[in-house]
């Protein structure tokens, strides 16, 4: 609007100029001119100078206009589509003025800081330096009355990392960023990237990062384990050879002893090493199951006849409860490799003369495997856990027991992928009990066909 004055005056001046001259023509080329025609040719110079100066500044204005409301139409349109990203966002976004208060916080904010749901995406306090904001704070001050949604920083947060944060990129005008930690009923962290908006306003994106850093934590968690369990067998590996090496190969007696031991532990670390490729296939959807009609109660016998087979010189007894003539829709090569380690699990950690239940129900349209033994049982701190990967809540069954500790895992991505669900229950010194449930034949449409399912990855 000021250049349009600017321009409407200085054609105004312009025609002023040319008016002097036409005055100043007129008097010295018509100096013998009557008053009365003098006057009438100046009312048409004038009124014709008036309507082109008018008009130049009626359609500068017309321009003008369109292009302020051009302007307010595309802001509008801006500030809907930042609204509509603001809430969408998962990330908490704070907009701070120069007198830290907050100028517009989005619903994840809400949520974090305990702030006004009602108040996310609506302007609060505003800069003051300019001339209307000046006077808007002026009579609200004299009124004492605060802006609208204004809320102070140090009262939305009492964490004086965030505030200092703040504060800092206000002073200096350049990007801040930290790591900070917010007590909920939870604890959760956020990376908190600070930067300026212009000279007066400042914004802070809080990226959660609790999920990140639980899965870091895992890995090397994971890791960790994953060293120890491939140690023992190596450390056996290496004392077997030296001591064959020493001259223990030259007595019969010895030598077979320490063979079997090295094929002993040569064979725990290949079957780790196999579990460990199975399950990280399965977590990236390589493996794909072959639906079909399983009989349930064939298939449990024959998972069980293959461990007393193998247990033979344990005195664990097997009982197994399933109805005649159940069906269920599985992969035949992956359920049985289900029963088989919950199976073998339950039987592996039970007492001596202990027993080992499997037994089967319908529950809901949907089959309810249980296996239950009575042996030592998990403590209530460690059953949330048992299904992570290399995970032993007592750590003195590693050298107990055989076994690569990512059985239980695997069943868990198994079930998923037939779409059900396990869970465990145990109590120490009385046995456990898992249970995962399976689809009942009945929801296949042709049981005598393979149905392929690929499997995606699954979170732990």
């Amino acid at each position: 609007m000021k250049n349009l004055e600017r321009r409407v005056w200085t054609v105004t001046l312009g025609a002023l100029l040319i008016f002097v001259a036409y005055e100043i023509i007129k008097t010295v080329l018509f100096p013998h001119i009557s008053i009365i025609n003098s006057h009438v040719i100046t009312v048409i110079v004038v009124a014709v100078m008036t309507f082109f100066v008018s008009r130049y500044a009626l359609n500068r204005y017309s321009q003008a206009l369109a292009e302020t409301q051009r302007q307010t139409a595309i802001t509008e349109e801006t500030n809907r589509l930042l609204s509509g990203v603001l809430a969408t966002m998962h990330e908490a976004v704070i907009i701070v003025d120069s007198q830290m208060r907050v100028a517009l916080y989005n619903e994840a904010a809400a949520r974090v800081f305990k702030l006004a749901a009602a108040d996310a995406g609506k302007p609060g306090a505003r800069p003051t330096t300019s001339k209307t904001s000046r006077q808007e704070v002026g009579s609200q001050a004299s009124s004492n009355v605060e802006p609208a949604h204004a809320y102070r920083l140090t009262d939305t947060t009492r964490d004086p990392a965030i505030n200092d944060a703040f504060k800092q990129v206000l002073e200096h005008g350049a990007p801040f960023e930290l790591r900070i930690e917010i007590a909920e009923r939870e604890r959760r962290s956020f990376q908190l990237n600070v930067a300026p908006l212009g000279s007066e306003l400042v914004v802070g994106v809080f990226f959660d990062i609790t999920q990140l850093e639980k899965l870091e934590r895992v890995r090397r968690e994971f890791f960790a384990n994953l060293s120890h369990e491939l140690r023992t067998p190596l450390t056996a590996i290496l004392a077997c050879s030296e001591t064959l090496l020493a001259g223990a190969i030259n007595d019969a007696k010895d030598r077979n002893r320490f063979l079997q031991a090295l094929r002993k532990h040569a064979e725990r670390m290949n079957d780790l090493i196999s579990d460990i490729s199975d399950l990280s296939a399965i977590e990236s959807g390589q493996v794909k199951l072959c639906l079909e009609t399983v009989r349930l109660g064939r298939l449990v016998a024959d998972v069980v006849t293959t461990l007393e087979s193998r247990r033979a010189d344990s005195d664990v007894g097997f009982r197994t409860s399933i109805p005649d003539g159940l069906l269920v829709l599985a992969d035949r090569t992956r359920l049985e490799q289900i029963l088989y380690n919950l199976i073998d699990n339950a039987a592996k950690f039970n007492r001596p003369g202990g027993s080992v239940n499997v037994m089967a129900e319908i529950e809901d349209g949907k089959i309810v495997i249980s296996v239950e033994d009575t042996g030592i049982g998990i403590a209530a701190s460690d059953v949330p856990r048992v299904f992570e990967r290399l995970y032993r809540g007592d750590k003195s069954r590693s050298s107990k027991t055989e076994g690569t500790g990512l059985g239980l895992a695997i069943v868990k991505h198994l079930v998923r992928a037939h779409g059900g669900e396990i869970t465990a229950s145990s109590e120490l010194g009385r046995g456990s009990r898992f249970a995962f449930t399976l689809p009942t034949a009945s929801h296949l449409e042709k049981p005598d066909e393979g149905v392929a399912v690929e499997l995606s990855a699954l979170d732990l």
